[in-house]
């Protein structure tokens, strides 16, 4: 990103500009904030393209182009205006490279790289060509990267088959090098330019993305557009197993190539494209490292950047001047103005490069809740329904999938907070409960995630389960501004993308690692750590290792980094380097099948250091797998034990009456949202129960719950009152709960 300059405005419309990111000869595109604080690529047309007969129009047509298309491999558009002086459009704001720049820089992708890459972008062409609509302009500079995949960006020559107001017979449009041979020839008048060009432009890009070279050459736009349309694609160095899937796209023939339904079955048919595999091969190697790096670095970077200034007026929801009801679990304080809050709150705040800083701050209404009563069964609403307004409250969840057992616990706990709702005397209205099982797949999610947006009843949503479930969804949530609160994904990735509706009510993993620096600075007493990055693991690992060396790095503390290939399954020699460059502990960043053998290793060699680990091993996969091997390890984590913590042994008894068992991990938590969201609800006049203004409400509220205080930053990003970081440990073969995990060394 470069500086403003002079002639640069501060704002367009209501969005504050932060920088540029590019400029062309139509105009400039900004990185901006939008007046609820999410980042967003600004593109702006220079005002003299406006006075064009017809121009508006066009632009006009491309916001609505850009609006049809829906899927998690195309960038969404956030707003715009066709009619302004210097008519814009935003967009999300995707904080990587393009794929040209990541080639040019770091070289071709692996063959599984261009699978994952070639299939996602085909869905995202399979979803244009279903709008009816055929992209035009595909090219490396087009695609956008992302950890977990590609995003298709610039829709502004997007046309139907049919529409010939920009294409007639004989004009080129796009970018030569990358055209279709009907595009090259100009065979836009008679329909010519359909969804098979696309599929061409793709062959194009994938064998850019293998080889670092366009496949058909540089030089004069004459020459480019004669071998596009004559000669044989140079396909030298692409990987074998990839040779006749992009010959067929690259056919002369539209008839010959594939559509891109048929194209993204056939790169995925491997597996590799698909993210609800098993997590050791999930999306890993599908990058060159240093691009995993680069991207992780910007979303750092990019969650540094200025936030809307406090000085402009906060807008006053209905529950602003709400009074704070009694609360038999916590202590209520009165609203106070932004710049007024206790100086002794602190925050946490994600810097660039990962590291982290205490600053003075917190929410501004507080809010918490009343948990009169004790937990009821489903029959309260029933018995409720006749008297009282209804409202619904849904779970978003992996009930069958792979992560099953924290969408159970989560379900659970959202339904005992219902229940005990639904069983107060002065409940003011009637919850009900949806519950949607996405099975850990991230189509079916996005899938699911439409349908609860489009449901009037639906107020608010507890979920997604897990990172990939929660990228493909949340910008479902965020067009229908339905508040969307998750609990237990943790990629920083999620908490940037400036999803307004998005409340992220978890530590982000990036977070984690400055507890882990304090507990082995202090407790462990460490004198140098050993990181050893699973890339199996991806953006996880990424986030993990990244954060904790910035860290150890401005703490002065020595470390040791060591990065292992999903190819390997022997970490010996992993070990050993950390251990002989003189490591007396190791952090594994990490899933807990890998876990258990570096655990093995370490147990092997004798060492007898500290052993840590992130949330991804608080799993009873490590356990099982590893055995005595995983005695002894730590793992810091932002869940806590409910039948541990004082706090929440009236939640404990409660559950255990119910459902005969002890709370797991991510029950409490769910428990606790559901009751923030409840209470801000009720607080709000019954004419203004929406979802706009419970989103506002939670927002400029405070909610003091069983795990932790709950407030969040202007981005969706939670503010940690205290600790949001707990111990875990293995002892005697199982998980034992330590407490809040060190703020200090």
């Amino acid at each position: 990103m470069e500086p403003l300059r002079s002639s640069d405005p501060a704002r367009i419309a209501d969005h504050r500009l932060l920088g540029r990111l590019g400029a062309g000869g139509m105009g400039v595109v900004y990185l901006a904030r939008t007046p609820g604080g999410a980042l967003v690529a600004l593109k702006v047309l220079l005002a003299e393209y406006a006075e064009e007969a017809g121009f508006k129009e066009r632009f006009r047509r491309e916001v609505e182009v850009a609006r049809r298309v829906d899927s998690p491999w195309a960038v969404p558009v956030v707003d715009a205006d066709a009619d302004a002086e210097a008519p814009w459009l935003a967009t999300a704001f995707v904080p990587g490279p393009s794929l040209g720049e990541a080639v040019a820089a770091y070289g071709p992708l692996t063959e599984r790289g261009l699978r994952v890459l070639g299939a996602r972008l085909a869905e995202a062409l399979s979803e244009v060509h279903r709008a009816g609509l055929v992209h035009r302009d595909l090219k490396p500079g087009n695609v956008l990267i992302a950890h977990d995949g590609p995003r298709l960006i610039d829709f502004g020559i997007a046309r139907a088959p049919e529409d010939t107001a920009l294409t007639a017979t004989g004009m080129v449009v796009g970018t030569p090098g990358y055209l279709s041979p009907e595009q090259a020839e100009g065979r836009g008048g008679d329909g010519g330019i359909g969804p098979a060009s696309d599929v061409f432009s793709l062959g194009c890009v994938l064998a850019f993305a293998a080889t670092g070279r366009a496949p058909f050459g540089s030089g004069a736009v004459d020459a480019l557009l004669y071998r596009a349309v004559h000669d044989p694609a140079d396909l030298d160095g692409v990987p074998a197993g990839l040779l006749e899937v992009l010959g067929s796209c690259l056919e002369k023939d539209p008839d010959r190539r594939p559509d891109a339904g048929e194209l993204a079955r056939e790169l995925a048919a491997d597996g590799a494209a698909r993210e609800n595999e098993a997590q050791d091969d999930e999306a890993s190697e599908w990058l060159p490292e240093p691009v995993t790096r680069l991207i992780a670095e910007r979303s750092a970077a990019a969650l540094a950047l200025p936030d809307i200034e406090h000085t402009l007026a906060p807008s006053a929801g209905p529950a602003a001047s709400a009074p704070a009801e009694p609360d038999t679990r916590g202590t209520s304080e009165s609203a106070q103005p932004q710049d007024a809050r206790p100086a002794g709150r602190r925050r946490f705040l994600l810097l660039a490069g990962g590291a982290v800083a205490l600053a003075a701050g917190a929410g501004g209404t507080w809010w918490t809740v009343t948990r009169d009563g004790d937990a009821g069964g489903d029959g309260a609403a029933a018995a409720a329904s006749s008297r009282w307004p209804v409202h619904t409250v849904a779970l978003h969840a992996d009930l069958s999938g792979p992560q099953r057992e924290t969408g159970k616990a989560q379900e659970r706990g959202l339904r005992l907070a219902v229940a005990e709702f639904n069983a107060r005397d002065d409940a003011p209205f009637t919850v009900k409960v949806r519950a949607v099982d996405d099975k850990g797949d991230p189509a079916t999610s996005a899938r699911l995630a439409t349908e609860l947006t489009d449901d009037p009843a639906v107020l608010a949503v507890v979920g997604p389960t897990s990172d990939a479930t929660a990228q493909t969804s949340l910008a479902k949530y965020d067009a229908g501004l339905l508040p969307v609160v998750a609990v237990s994904p943790g990629s920083t990735v999620l908490s940037i993308q400036g999803f307004r509706s998005f409340l992220h009510a978890r530590l982000p993993d990036a977070v984690l690692p400055v507890y882990v620096s304090n507990y082995l600075r202090g407790t462990a007493r460490s004198r140098k750590v050993g990181i050893v990055v699973d890339r199996p693991a991806g953006n996880y690992a990424t986030d993990l290792s990244t954060s904790l060396s910035n860290v150890l790095g401005n703490a002065q503390q020595p470390s040791v980094p060591e990065v292992v290939s999903a190819m390997r399954r022997d970490f010996g020699s992993a070990v050993d380097a950390v251990l002989s460059a003189g490591a007396d502990s190791v952090f594994f960043a990490g899933l807990p099948d890998r876990g258990a053998l570096i655990a093995g290793t370490l147990r092997e060699r004798g060492f007898d250091g500290a052993r840590i680990s992130g949330p991804a091993l608080l799993d009873e996969a490590f356990l099982t797998k590893a055995q005595e091997s995983a005695e002894g390890w730590t793992m810091v984590a932002p869940v806590i034990d409910a039948t541990r913590k004082p706090e929440a042994r009236k939640f404990a008894a409660a559950y255990r009456e119910r459902w005969k068992e002890a709370p797991p991990r991510y029950a409490a938590e769910a428990y606790d949202v559901t009751g923030m969201l409840l209470k801000a609800l009720a607080a709000l006049p019954a004419k203004s129960r929406t979802r706009e203004n419970l989103l506002a409400a939670v927002r400029a509220g405070k909610y003091t719950g069983i795990t932790k205080p709950f407030a969040f930053e202007k981005t969706g990003l939670m503010v940690i009152d205290g600790n949001g970081g707990y111990l875990w440990r293995v002892e005697q073969g199982d998980f034992v709960y330590g407490g809040p995990a060190p703020l200090t060394v």
